[in-house]
Protein backbone atom coordinates (compact mmCIF):
# COMPACT_ATOMS: atom_id res chain seq x y z
CA UNK A 1 0.00 0.00 0.00
CA UNK A 2 1.25 3.48 -0.82
CA UNK A 3 2.33 5.75 1.98
CA UNK A 4 -0.08 8.66 1.96
CA UNK A 5 0.24 12.09 3.52
CA UNK A 6 -2.46 14.74 3.91
CA UNK A 7 -2.81 17.22 1.07
CA UNK A 8 -1.06 20.47 1.90
CA UNK A 9 0.11 23.65 0.29
CA UNK A 10 3.74 22.53 -0.05
CA UNK A 11 3.15 19.88 -2.71
CA UNK A 12 3.75 22.13 -5.70
CA UNK A 13 6.03 25.06 -4.97
CA UNK A 14 9.01 26.69 -6.66
CA UNK A 15 12.31 27.65 -5.11
CA UNK A 16 12.27 31.24 -3.89
CA UNK A 17 8.53 31.90 -3.99
CA UNK A 18 6.41 32.80 -0.96
CA UNK A 19 5.25 29.24 -0.34
CA UNK A 20 8.86 28.09 -0.36
CA UNK A 21 9.79 30.68 2.28
CA UNK A 22 6.79 29.57 4.34
CA UNK A 23 7.98 25.95 4.05
CA UNK A 24 11.43 26.88 5.39
CA UNK A 25 9.79 28.62 8.37
CA UNK A 26 7.50 25.62 8.90
CA UNK A 27 10.43 23.20 8.95
CA UNK A 28 12.31 25.46 11.36
CA UNK A 29 9.42 25.46 13.82
CA UNK A 30 8.63 21.72 13.65
CA UNK A 31 12.06 20.07 13.31
CA UNK A 32 12.34 19.38 17.04
CA UNK A 33 8.98 17.59 17.22
CA UNK A 34 10.51 14.26 16.15
CA UNK A 35 8.41 13.87 13.02
CA UNK A 36 9.57 12.89 9.59
CA UNK A 37 9.38 15.15 6.54
CA UNK A 38 10.11 13.92 3.03
CA UNK A 39 10.85 16.62 0.48
CA UNK A 40 11.44 16.24 -3.25
CA UNK A 41 13.89 18.52 -5.07
CA UNK A 42 12.89 18.35 -8.74
CA UNK A 43 14.79 19.95 -11.60
CA UNK A 44 18.27 20.38 -13.03
CA UNK A 45 19.35 23.79 -11.73
CA UNK A 46 21.97 22.72 -9.19
CA UNK A 47 23.05 26.23 -8.00
CA UNK A 48 19.65 26.90 -6.41
CA UNK A 49 19.53 23.43 -4.90
CA UNK A 50 22.82 24.18 -3.14
CA UNK A 51 21.45 27.52 -1.94
CA UNK A 52 18.39 25.75 -0.57
CA UNK A 53 20.55 23.27 1.34
CA UNK A 54 22.58 26.10 2.89
CA UNK A 55 19.36 27.85 3.90
CA UNK A 56 18.07 24.69 5.54
CA UNK A 57 21.33 24.16 7.42
CA UNK A 58 21.14 27.69 8.84
CA UNK A 59 17.43 27.59 9.63
CA UNK A 60 17.43 24.13 11.20
CA UNK A 61 20.93 24.34 12.68
CA UNK A 62 21.69 20.92 11.23
CA UNK A 63 24.22 19.55 8.79
CA UNK A 64 23.39 18.07 5.39
CA UNK A 65 24.56 14.52 4.80
CA UNK A 66 24.82 13.75 1.07
CA UNK A 67 24.08 10.18 0.01
CA UNK A 68 24.48 8.86 -3.53
CA UNK A 69 21.39 6.72 -4.05
CA UNK A 70 23.30 4.74 -6.68
CA UNK A 71 25.33 3.21 -3.83
CA UNK A 72 22.16 1.84 -2.22
CA UNK A 73 20.40 0.55 -5.32
CA UNK A 74 21.10 -2.91 -6.68
CA UNK A 75 19.52 -4.97 -9.41
CA UNK A 76 19.00 -7.67 -6.80
CA UNK A 77 16.12 -6.64 -4.51
CA UNK A 78 17.47 -8.39 -1.43
CA UNK A 79 20.78 -6.55 -1.73
CA UNK A 80 18.99 -3.20 -1.93
CA UNK A 81 16.92 -4.05 1.15
CA UNK A 82 20.04 -5.03 3.08
CA UNK A 83 21.85 -1.82 2.11
CA UNK A 84 18.84 0.29 3.10
CA UNK A 85 18.52 -1.54 6.43
CA UNK A 86 22.18 -0.98 7.23
CA UNK A 87 22.13 2.66 6.21
CA UNK A 88 19.03 3.67 8.15
CA UNK A 89 20.17 1.70 11.19
CA UNK A 90 23.37 3.74 11.12
CA UNK A 91 21.58 7.12 10.89
CA UNK A 92 18.72 6.27 13.23
CA UNK A 93 19.94 8.60 15.99
CA UNK A 94 21.31 11.26 13.63
CA UNK A 95 20.10 14.84 13.47
CA UNK A 96 21.52 15.27 9.97
CA UNK A 97 19.42 16.34 7.01
CA UNK A 98 19.57 13.35 4.66
CA UNK A 99 20.04 14.42 1.04
CA UNK A 100 19.71 11.60 -1.50
CA UNK A 101 21.35 12.52 -4.80
CA UNK A 102 20.36 10.61 -7.95
CA UNK A 103 17.02 9.70 -6.40
CA UNK A 104 15.80 8.37 -9.72
CA UNK A 105 17.90 5.24 -9.13
CA UNK A 106 15.17 3.97 -6.79
CA UNK A 107 12.24 5.48 -8.66
CA UNK A 108 9.48 3.75 -10.53
CA UNK A 109 9.63 1.93 -13.85
CA UNK A 110 7.36 1.80 -16.86
CA UNK A 111 5.03 -1.15 -17.18
CA UNK A 112 5.77 -3.85 -19.73
CA UNK A 113 3.32 -2.28 -22.19
CA UNK A 114 5.22 -0.38 -24.86
CA UNK A 115 2.63 2.40 -24.98
CA UNK A 116 2.62 3.13 -21.25
CA UNK A 117 3.54 6.68 -20.19
CA UNK A 118 3.02 6.00 -16.48
CA UNK A 119 5.74 4.91 -14.07
CA UNK A 120 4.95 2.51 -11.25
CA UNK A 121 6.81 2.20 -7.95
CA UNK A 122 9.31 -0.62 -7.62
CA UNK A 123 9.42 -2.82 -4.49
CA UNK A 124 12.78 -1.21 -3.65
CA UNK A 125 11.25 2.26 -3.82
CA UNK A 126 8.37 1.26 -1.54
CA UNK A 127 10.83 -0.25 0.94
CA UNK A 128 12.89 2.96 0.83
CA UNK A 129 9.78 5.03 1.58
CA UNK A 130 8.93 2.83 4.56
CA UNK A 131 12.43 3.46 5.93
CA UNK A 132 12.06 7.20 5.31
CA UNK A 133 8.74 7.26 7.13
CA UNK A 134 10.40 5.81 10.24
CA UNK A 135 13.22 8.38 10.18
CA UNK A 136 12.48 11.25 12.54
CA UNK A 137 13.84 14.20 10.62
CA UNK A 138 14.17 15.80 7.20
CA UNK A 139 14.86 13.63 4.17
CA UNK A 140 15.36 15.17 0.72
CA UNK A 141 15.31 13.18 -2.51
CA UNK A 142 16.93 14.96 -5.45
CA UNK A 143 15.64 14.08 -8.94
CA UNK A 144 16.56 15.95 -12.10
CA UNK A 145 13.76 14.78 -14.40
CA UNK A 146 10.29 15.75 -13.22
CA UNK A 147 8.81 12.64 -14.89
CA UNK A 148 11.05 10.37 -12.80
CA UNK A 149 9.13 11.28 -9.63
CA UNK A 150 6.32 8.74 -9.83
CA UNK A 151 2.93 9.06 -8.14
CA UNK A 152 3.84 6.91 -5.16
CA UNK A 153 6.85 9.09 -4.37
CA UNK A 154 4.86 12.30 -4.80
CA UNK A 155 2.11 11.06 -2.50
CA UNK A 156 4.66 10.12 0.15
CA UNK A 157 6.30 13.56 0.02
CA UNK A 158 5.20 16.34 2.34
CA UNK A 159 6.76 18.95 0.06
CA UNK A 160 7.68 19.05 -3.62
CA UNK A 161 9.97 21.87 -4.73
CA UNK A 162 10.74 22.72 -8.35
CA UNK A 163 14.16 24.08 -9.33
CA UNK A 164 13.74 25.46 -12.82
CA UNK A 165 16.33 27.27 -14.89
CA UNK A 166 16.67 31.03 -14.18
CA UNK A 167 14.97 33.65 -16.35
CA UNK A 168 18.28 35.38 -17.03
CA UNK A 169 19.62 34.28 -20.43
CA UNK A 170 23.17 34.90 -19.24
CA UNK A 171 22.74 32.70 -16.16
CA UNK A 172 21.15 29.98 -18.27
CA UNK A 173 23.98 30.15 -20.80
CA UNK A 174 26.69 30.04 -18.13
CA UNK A 175 25.00 27.11 -16.43
CA UNK A 176 24.74 25.14 -19.69
CA UNK A 177 28.36 25.96 -20.52
CA UNK A 178 29.63 24.80 -17.13
CA UNK A 179 27.50 21.65 -17.27
CA UNK A 180 28.83 20.80 -20.71
CA UNK A 181 32.45 21.65 -19.92
CA UNK A 182 32.81 19.82 -16.62
CA UNK A 183 30.13 17.16 -16.54
CA UNK A 184 29.27 16.32 -20.12
CA UNK A 185 25.85 14.96 -20.96
CA UNK A 186 24.40 11.63 -19.92
CA UNK A 187 21.79 10.47 -22.38
CA UNK A 188 18.97 8.72 -20.54
CA UNK A 189 16.87 5.96 -22.00
CA UNK A 190 13.44 7.39 -22.74
CA UNK A 191 10.12 5.74 -23.43
CA UNK A 192 9.61 5.85 -27.23
CA UNK A 193 7.32 8.67 -28.35
CA UNK A 194 5.43 6.41 -30.75
CA UNK A 195 4.73 2.70 -30.96
CA UNK A 196 7.29 0.64 -32.74
CA UNK A 197 10.23 3.05 -32.42
CA UNK A 198 13.54 1.33 -31.93
CA UNK A 199 16.99 2.61 -31.01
Amino acid sequence: MDIKTPENKFHDISYGDNDYKELIDHLGSTIEQDTHHLSLFLGVYEPNKQKALKELERKLNRSVRVIDTSDLASRIESETYEKLDNFFEEVNQSDDILYFKNGDKLCGVYSSHSHSRVKYATPQERYFLEKVKDFEGLVIVDIEEFSDADKTLRRAAKSVISFTLPQSKLKRFMWHLKRYSFHGFELKTKRPEAYGETG
